[in-house]
């Protein structure tokens, strides 16, 4: 089997960051080096009149970059190879200041949710936000004291505080700050692809007493009802504003958004905002006469840009779909003044970087600055698929992504056809480029991507109808995707023609699909899957268990106003533990997948990460154990790769890799054409 187009599909350099000034936009690609076995970062300056860019150069070390308010000065937290910690503050080209920081604390935090670097209004003073340095001492109980970690990878964290951190708009002793707080029994819920779990703003006041620690006085911002979180200042005629995200906290782990600027909210009549961890840093512009932030959110199957008015609230939708292709907007890379730089994909077009102009009347033009450039190998590999969404009849809103070959629909060929439901549940399949699903494809398959009830992009409602619904509404939405398919000629039933893949709760839904509909599929790929949701003592998400299961699992969050002083009478009232009771676990285990297995006759491939916190591997063990035993007489329909190291996503560079390579050759060994 050829990797040529996973090897070259996958190395295209993916934007990730932007900053821009009066001439050129500074682009930061994340890039995955194959032959190497390691991600590189690279940086390259592009020119706004012109779109000419600067020869690409290796990040090396850097771990986050931010600029001042004026533009003067750059801060740069950096790691060297031997471990050491460097927080550096540049002019233009000179280093102005340098401070070893190894010994004062752990690992910087550099990723969307937990990131906060950024300057203080004097541009005197930097924010950021790192790991507590652990005890060394010998015999020391502190360093052997038990610590939940809030995620594996890429680093362990271990119990943040204070996230998504930014100061005042005019005062250098005043931050506001997301603080997350933690579950009854003091357990430390997952954040990421979470934002149902107890979070709040709070306001920090620092008074600094010359060279000693400052005190700092917090106080909470918003109600425990809401789990609040990236916090950011809006500064236009001579009026500030605080803005921040919020999501109701329980329940749905990802959900319909509300903006907050102080105590409004806005609602509008478009499906709602489905936000990512936090705001961009500075997503304030201006236009007409009034004043934006402008967010990236799902409309339905697709990633789109919209403004949101600070005066009334009103929200339009800002990109356009595309002529010949349907285009995602995925990323909010820079914002600055009048202009935007964002991201866009399609299934047939990496990502590329595009330039929108807001006019006076608030119209904006888009220009793309940057592509990547492909080899015309790739390019005509890409060109042979079309992209489509398909409502699925009696089902709305659901629909599908299809992905076919042109080739085959020109020749009425029906190619067989591999059914990827997204995980979460609540998260979303967009027409955003893929570049592993594209890879499968072009392998030769015809590709279905359903978003299923408790999918995001479709309204509140839509998200809320799963709720004590897994395993069966969702379910169903799928097997009818199939249904609709065959139905319809894309697909076809019978032995090699029909196929699933998908991780976590994708996993859980593949497992339900082959347990269910045993003579449906031919085959299955799970990744980390739930397969007993009675098992919850190591995930760092246990409400999920209950909540999405429709059991009750109150998440307390500290009242409006605390101030985290002793003496104070307002803390949260304590719950009792959620424990998996006797008919708690009874429940769950009829909504599993494991209450089907010896229905189960599909050949089944299992990948597992050994370090995975959020769903415990021994689920997926525990599948392929007693799977090998049902299917004594033809074992070699069941496998099994354990991934050390590797946690939830299975995102290592390897590892990810080995996935895609089995994955397609689990599927061409049984496939019929």
């Amino acid at each position: 089997m050829s990797m040529d187009n996973y090897d070259e599909l996958t190395a295209i350099p993916v934007p990730t960051l932007a900053f821009l000034h009066e001439t050129a936009v500074e682009v930061q690609c994340s890039v995955r080096d194959h032959a190497r076995n390691v991600k590189r970062t690279l940086s390259k300056s592009i020119s706004l009149d012109t779109g000419a860019s600067t020869p690409s150069v290796e990040v090396i070390g850097i771990i986050s970059t931010a600029y001042s308010p004026s533009g003067n000065l750059k801060a740069t937290l950096r790691e060297t190879d031997d471990k050491k910690r460097f927080v550096e503050i540049w002019n233009n080209d000179i280093i102005v200041a340098c401070k070893d920081v190894t010994d004062e604390h752990g690992i910087f935090y550099a990723d969307d949710f937990f990131s906060s670097l950024c300057f203080s209004p004097s541009e005197k003073s930097i924010l950021y936000v790192a790991e507590k340095k652990k005890p060394t001492e010998k015999n020391s109980v502190e360093k052997f004291r038990y610590t939940q970690r809030i995620w594996r990878r890429p680093c362990g964290k271990i119990q943040p505080s204070a996230l998504s951190a930014i100061f005042g708009p005019t005062d250098d002793n005043k931050i506001f700050a997301t603080g997350y707080e933690t579950a009854p029994g003091e357990r430390l819920l997952g954040i990421k692809a979470c934002y149902n779990h107890p979070m709040g703003i709070w306001e920090l006041d620092i008074e600094r007493r010359g060279p000693e620690w400052p005190t700092v006085r917090v106080r909470k911002l918003t109600p425990p009802h809401l789990s609040c979180r990236s916090p950011r200042i809006i500064t236009s005629n001579g009026k500030t504003t605080l803005l921040w995200i919020s999501e109701s906290t329980g329940g749905a782990h990802a959900s319909t958004a509300s903006l907050h600027s102080l105590d409004i909210a806005l609602r509008g009549e478009f499906p709602g905002l489905y936000l990512g961890p936090t705001l961009h840093r500075n997503p304030h512009v201006h236009f007409g006469k009034d004043d934006y932030i402008v967010v990236q959110t799902c409309w339905g199957s697709r990633g789109t840009i919209v403004p949101i008015s600070l005066h009334n609230g009103a929200i339009t939708e800002l990109t356009p779909v595309g002529d010949k292709i349907l285009l995602s907007w995925t990323d909010i890379l820079a914002v600055a003044g009048n202009k935007v730089v964002c991201s866009r994909s399609s299934f047939t077009g990496p990502s590329e970087l595009v330039l929108g102009e807001f006019d006076g009347a608030g119209s904006v033009s888009w220009k793309v600055i940057h592509k990547p450039v492909v080899s015309e190998r790739l390019q005509t590999c890409l060109d042979s698929l079309t992209v489509k969404v398909v409502p699925i009849p009696e089902r709305f809103p659901t629909e599908t992504i299809l992905v076919q070959h042109r080739s085959a629909l020109r020749e009425q060929k029906i190619l067989p056809c591999i059914t990827i439901p997204h995980g979460g549940p609540h998260g979303a399949e967009t027409i955003a480029l893929s570049a592993s699903t594209v890879c499968l494809a072009l392998e030769g398959y015809t590709i279905s991507l359903p978003n299923y009830t408790g999918s995001t992009g479709f309204g509140e409602k839509h998200v809320r109808a799963l709720i004590g619904q897994c395993g069966t509404l969702d379910v169903g939405d799928c097997i009818e995707s199939v249904r609709y398919l065959v139905k319809t000629g894309v697909a076809v039933e019978g032995p090699g023609k029909l196929f699933l893949s998908g991780g976590s709760h994708g996993g859980f839904l593949l497992g339900h699909l082959i347990g269910q509909y045993p003579n449906v599929f031919t085959a299955a790929v799970l990744r980390n899957p739930v397969i007993s949701a009675g098992e919850v003592s190591t995930s760092d998400i246990q409400d999920w268990y209950f909540a999405e299961f429709g059991l009750d699992y109150p998440l307390p969050s500290l009242p409006l106003g605390y101030t985290g002083l002793s003496s104070a009478t307002t803390k949260a009232s304590p719950s009792p533990p959620q424990i998996i009771t006797p008919e708690v676990y009874s429940k769950l285990f009829h909504a599993s997948p494991i209450a089907h297995v010896q229905t189960v006759t599909a050949a089944v491939l299992l990948l597992i990460g050994d370090s995975d916190q959020r769903v415990a591997p021994t689920q997926g063990i525990g599948y392929y154990h007693a799977l090998k035993a049902l299917k004594a007489d033809c074992s070699d329909d069941v496998e099994m790769l354990v991934f050390g190291g590797e946690g939830h996503p299975l995102d290592g560079l390897e590892a990810s890799k080995v996935v895609w390579l089995r994955t397609a050759e689990w599927f061409k060994y049984r496939a019929i054409y």
